[in-house]
């Protein structure tokens, strides 16, 4: 039974009203991570020889090796911004997101001549329920078609995992390790019989791993792929029966790759912003996963407040709940 003194909708949290919430990652649900690029710049614009799919599929292949618990189910990324769906440990999880967007910044920025982070602020949404997992799938997959900037998911010239759900196959990339060649590099300057460096051992090939999805976890491997293979299906043909309504055309392969990497674009009003409710996406508020979900995150952050309370008054000592990001003290 929830705890009564526990709000569970984000309208009974009124003491929290024009302030952020603390980050609040449950190791029991999936969330939607929505990766946006600076000022809405096309930074991640994909390139006709695929330097950014092999930056991506090394960055996080390595990333699924140094925090093995976080499942990737689908990923999708376009020119001004990307879509993740993950779960994880909530000690992992964030390491894991802030990883790939410092790791694909330093790579791909110096390919393309950008200094610094290329994300804002990422965002997480929650998927308490498997209704909400399924559509937000769904929503991950029809990306660059819902837009007609292709007629199909698999089309999409850049990273998308429709292809290798659809085929089972793996995204594949390389890792360079810079540090180690760099110190390979200062010792072969400094010897009085250098030996010779090649860039390509210090390079490491990794597969991206995509999971199955929990909601479709009673599906065999062929049914999962036949499922995917439908809602390709389904996406492409709402899309083309939205361009004989509207009269667009689709922009194409060709075209996405002209677009310079300069131009600016505001993402539109995403599905779940409606009425300001960010955390919950696509889920009934009455089903019993989401208001699980609610209590557990109200819990949290009522915890969190009023450990942050006691901290700042002076009791450096004072317990934080688990998985929350503790301020650093400095001790002169």
């Amino acid at each position: 039974m929830a705890d009564d003194s526990i709000p569970t909708t984000s309208d009974s949290g009124s003491v929290f009203r024009g302030s952020k919430h603390a980050r609040f990652h449950d190791p029991e649900t999936v969330y939607h991570v929505l990766l946006r690029t600076f000022q809405g710049r096309f930074l991640l614009r994909p390139d006709r020889r695929d330097v950014l799919s092999n930056i991506v599929a090394g960055v996080i292949g390595r990333a699924q090796e140094r925090w093995p618990s976080v499942r990737l189910y689908a990923h999708s990324w376009l020119s001004n911004h990307a879509h993740l769906l993950v779960q994880g440990e909530p000690g992992e999880l964030p390491g894991f997101i802030a990883y790939v967007q410092r790791e694909i910044s330093r790579r791909w920025g110096s390919v393309v001549g950008w200094s610094g982070c290329m994300f804002e602020r990422y965002e997480s949404t929650a998927l308490p329920a498997p209704e909400s997992e399924l559509r937000a799938f769904r929503y991950v997959l029809a990306q660059g078609t819902k837009e007609h900037l292709v007629d199909s998911p698999l089309k999409w010239p850049g990273v998308h995992c429709a292809k290798d759900l659809v085929e089972s196959t793996s995204l594949k990339g390389k890792w360079f390790d810079g540090t180690r060649y760099g110190k390979a590099r200062h010792a072969q300057l400094a010897s009085v019989h250098p030996k010779p460096v090649d860039k390509r051992d210090f390079e490491t090939s990794y597969s991206v791993e995509l999971s199955r999805l929990p909601a479709c976890r009673e599906m065999s491997e062929d049914e999962y792929r036949s499922f995917v293979r439908a809602l390709v299906a389904e996406i492409e043909r709402d899309a083309a029966q939205e361009r004989l309504r509207s009269g667009r055309k689709v922009s194409g392969p060709r075209r996405v790759l002209s677009m310079p990497r300069e131009r600016r674009s505001e993402l539109p009003t995403q599905p779940w912003y409606e009425k300001r409710r960010r955390m919950i996406f696509w889920a009934d508020r009455l089903l019993a996963n989401t208001q699980d979900y609610l209590r557990r995150y109200w819990e949290f952050q009522h915890r969190f407040r009023e450990a942050s309370r006691r901290f700042c008054a002076g009791e450096i000592d004072t317990p934080f709940p688990p998985a929350a990001f503790r301020p650093s003290v400095f001790v002169s």
